[in-house]
């Protein structure tokens, strides 16, 4: 257990002093701060405005659904971040030196994803206060003490859903630089798969279908709840509920999949199985590879 904890400990370190790597792990999210501040903010605003009058409380809630898709994000790149080092010592060897200590691969590769989802849920802590002075500073209130723990707990199960994805994914690349396309592949696509980018209802069916099945999206979706329940009530006050339940659709506040609205137990479950699976497949993964 010292070994393990030692192991974490170097590896959080190594995280740290790369300044450019830190930088590079949040820069998908950068990407979509600019995208909502030139024309996702006004998209949807005009859109809900043909609905009802604009409100600050209208302001607030565009804002919460920004929030709850850049805190989704941020749980994946920054693990997804966090495993270069894993990659990095294997391309330099760094790993062979390890070895040479009472070490198994197997103690070596979990100290890379407790790292990985300690980084995650720092990230993670520090964005989400971020995003409350954001809130609060644009009109929005605080979150009470019952929901900021309801959200915590929404943040922490998505930085171990994405802490396994991105296990998964990192044993199959031995190199920093197919590591790098990696992350350029998944940094590209996760605003798309989070239905952050583009609103769900503007996509054809088949993306929708794809968001709806991809597991991190429901992360997005209970965080989106979890903000946003309070001011969609504010804001569609006196709306027919038909017209308040097609905005929840087009904008991925709730899922309709196969004509059935998703309840919250049917995401959690969701999550909570992919990440026994994609545990058990990146344990299976990891002994073939170094069988």
């Amino acid at each position: 257990m010292e070994a393990l904890i030692s192991l974490v400990q170097r590896n959080n370190k190594v995280f740290r002093r790369d300044k450019t790597q830190v930088f590079f792990s949040l820069l998908s999210v950068i990407i979509v701060i600019v995208l909502y501040a030139v024309f996702l903010q006004k998209m949807q605003v005009d859109a809900i405005e043909r609905l009802t009058e604009a409100t600050p409380e209208l302001m607030t809630m565009v804002n919460e659904w920004l929030v709850a898709g850049l805190l989704s994000m941020i749980a994946v790149s920054t693990t997804l971040c966090a495993y270069g080092i894993a990659v990095k010592d294997q391309e330099s060897k760094a790993q062979a030196d390890f070895l040479t200590a009472p070490l198994s691969r197997s103690t070596i590769q979990l100290s890379y994803v407790i790292n990985a989802f300690i980084i995650g849920s720092i990230f993670s802590f520090i964005a989400l206060i971020g995003c409350e002075i954001f809130l609060v500073a644009t009109g929005g209130k605080l979150l009470s003490f019952g929901d900021f723990v309801h959200v915590l707990g929404i943040l922490f199960l998505s930085v171990l859903l994405a802490s396994v994805f991105n296990l998964f994914l990192s044993l199959f690349v031995s190199t920093q630089n197919a590591f790098s396309t990696l992350g350029t592949i998944v940094g590209t696509v996760l605003g798309f798969l989070c239905g952050v980018y583009v609103p769900l209802g503007a996509l054809p069916g088949f993306a929708q279908n794809l968001i709806m099945y991809f597991p991190i999206s429901h992360t997005t979706l209970l965080l989106r709840n979890a903000f946003m329940d309070s001011s969609i009530g504010d804001v569609f006050e006196g709306v027919p509920a038909s017209y308040v339940e097609d905005y929840k659709i087009n904008y991925g506040i709730v899922y309709e999949l196969h004509g059935k609205i998703l309840s919250t137990s049917t995401s959690l479950i969701i999550i909570v199985c992919t990440i026994v699976i994609l545990a058990l497949a990146s344990m299976m993964l990891f002994k073939r590879k170094y069988k």
